[in-house]
């Protein structure tokens, strides 16, 4: 019975070091996809279209297993010399008849970069803009960011690993 025993134990110590060792090369990889897709500057798509030109504009979703995103209006963003584009979804309500539309496009101001919205309070309308900086981001109600998800959960792996390496 106690040489069972200390085999159990001799397989759950080796079977811990294995999944520490794991949980560290999981850890070191997560971190290098991390820093290349900071690195990486890639010319974008952004659906570029208008509700009041094509009606189907207005309802586009992000890309999910279960609900694929609708790219037909996806198109590349061509920036000016020197310039980083990302994508804007703009929501124009019209005052005057209660007409809602909206605008998908790319940008190119540097500082309007903040993949946060705005309000614009103009006379006879009012406006939402979101910007983005990842692909096919602007087809969306929300505009989080997949890539800021996909951070978070690489810092949250990241972290939990060097907690649970520190600790033990």
């Amino acid at each position: 019975m106690h040489q069972r025993w200390k085999k159990s134990i001799g397989n759950l110590v080796a079977a811990t070091k294995n999944h520490k060792m794991a949980i560290t090369t999981y850890a070191y990889a997560m971190c290098l996809v991390l820093a290349a897709n900071l690195l990486s500057v890639n010319a974008i798509r952004c659906h570029q279209c208008n509700s009041h030109d094509n009606e189907d504009c207005g309802g586009l979703v992000v890309n999910t297993p279960r609900a694929q995103r609708d790219n037909q209006y996806l198109t590349d963003c061509v920036p000016p010399s020197g310039e980083v584009a990302f994508c804007r979804k703009t929501v124009i309500n019209f005052e005057q008849n209660n007409e809602r539309r909206i605008e998908r496009s790319c940008g190119f101001i540097p500082e309007k970069i903040q993949n946060a919205c705005f309000t614009a309070d103009n006379e006879g309308y009012k406006q939402i803009i979101c910007t983005c900086p990842d692909e096919g981001c602007n087809g969306a109600s929300s505009l989080l960011s997949v890539r800021q998800l996909g951070y978070s959960l690489v810092g949250s792996v990241v972290s939990l690993a060097l907690a649970s390496m520190l600790r033990h």
